[in-house]
């Protein structure tokens, strides 16, 4: 096949990047798992595309998840020390489950469209198929903006995960007039599901919708999916238990940190003393008055509050903040505590507020026109 002119790829890549970094702000290099397995996977073409292209996003995206979990998982450092993947290699396979969240590895089908840069039979990462991710990344936006329901039955897990039935991943409602409840319940589930994947409590090889969780099983009833095919697909090099445990780890804590931003959720203010009640002396970070849906939000109000200057000002302004709370769980994470003894520290973080109010985009991000 005839290869593209360099100004296209150019172009094309810019392109992408402008799409991707407004959606997810991760550094979109990857931590060295994603190099290593972009470097074996890719063409020469696709390498050049998405060396580009990753150039491109760079110029706009920011380690604002890296920096949080590195800072969670011990740096102390200054942005640019906490926000480098590389820093500390027994981060990287927590990092990569971070990471997992806004980049789930799926197979492309037939179904899935007809877009440039993507093969039937492909396992697609940001990293690896760089091209054929904007495209569908950027059509499961459109689908969304226009009403389409994105689930398990039409869409790949990519866009499930951000414009869909998934939104649960980002703590976001998959439509607006939701209650907080529901929207709870299933950030409740992914946590348990996390939680005791990570405490190697279901093998790898089980399948997902045998998973003894009922909105998991739900969620994944139509795919034949083990735990180890929904988060190493294609990359062998998280494969083992103990890696996949971290990863899990990972994916948990992804969705802790978007529930401190404010285009996925508002929470109330705490007085930095209250805790999660007499028998769990923890302080209770601001209960949730309000999960956003991504439907009617304006991208580019969303990643300006996903941004590393809104996250700075949110560590500032709440006690206990995202990294007080994710130093928590760090620990029980690292003494292996059973889900049992986690749930109520989980239930106490994702509190209702007494005036809680339905999903809606927020009045801070509503699309002002089309």
């Amino acid at each position: 096949m005839k290869r593209p002119p360099f100004k296209y790829i150019v172009g094309l890549a810019m392109f992408l990047g402008i799409c991707s970094a407004q959606a997810s702000k991760l550094r979109p290099e990857g931590t060295f798992i994603e190099q290593k397995l972009a470097n074996r996977s890719q063409g020469y073409f696709e390498k050049i595309l998405s060396s580009v292209a990753l150039r491109g996003i760079h110029q706009l995206g920011e380690p604002v998840h890296e920096e949080i979990t590195n800072r969670i998982l011990g740096c102390n450092g200054d942005a640019d020390m906490c926000g480098d993947p590389d820093l500390d290699p027994d981060n990287a396979y927590v990092l990569a489950g971070v990471r997992w969240n806004d980049d789930p590895p799926f197979r492309f089908e037939k179904g899935h469209g007809d877009f440039g840069g993507c093969e039937s039979g492909a396992t697609v990462r940001l990293v690896t198929f760089p091209q054929c991710w904007g495209n569908v990344f950027k059509d499961g936006e459109r689908k969304a903006h226009a009403g389409r329901a994105l689930t398990a039955e039409t869409a790949p897990l990519l866009t499930r995960s951000h414009f869909g039935d998934m939104q649960y991943l980002h703590a976001m409602a998959s439509n607006d007039n939701e209650t907080a409840a529901v929207v709870r319940q299933r950030i409740l589930s992914w946590a348990e599901f996390t939680w005791r994947v990570g405490a190697g409590e279901f093998p790898n090889a089980m399948l997902v919708k045998d998973v003894p969780i009922e909105a998991i099983s739900r969620d994944f009833r139509t795919k034949g999916w083990s735990i180890q095919d929904l988060f190493a697909l294609g990359n062998p090099y998280v494969r083992k238990p103990e890696n996949m445990s971290k990863l899990a780890f990972g994916s948990f804590l992804h969705m802790l940190q978007d529930s401190f931003a404010d285009g996925h959720a508002e929470r109330g203010s705490t007085d930095g003393m209250t805790t999660c009640g007499p028998t769990l002396p923890l302080k209770s970070p601001g209960q949730i008055v309000e999960f956003h849906s991504y439907v009617h939000q304006d991208s580019k109000k969303h990643g300006e509050d996903d941004s590393r200057i809104a996250f700075s000002t949110s560590w500032n302004a709440r006690s206990p903040n995202v990294v007080d709370v994710g130093r928590v769980f760090n620990e029980y994470f690292l003494r292996k505590a059973s889900w049992a003894e986690v749930k109520p520290y989980v239930e106490c973080v994702f509190a209702i507020h007494p005036d809680a109010r339905n999903s809606s985009p927020g009045d801070k991000y509503v699309i002002s026109q089309r």
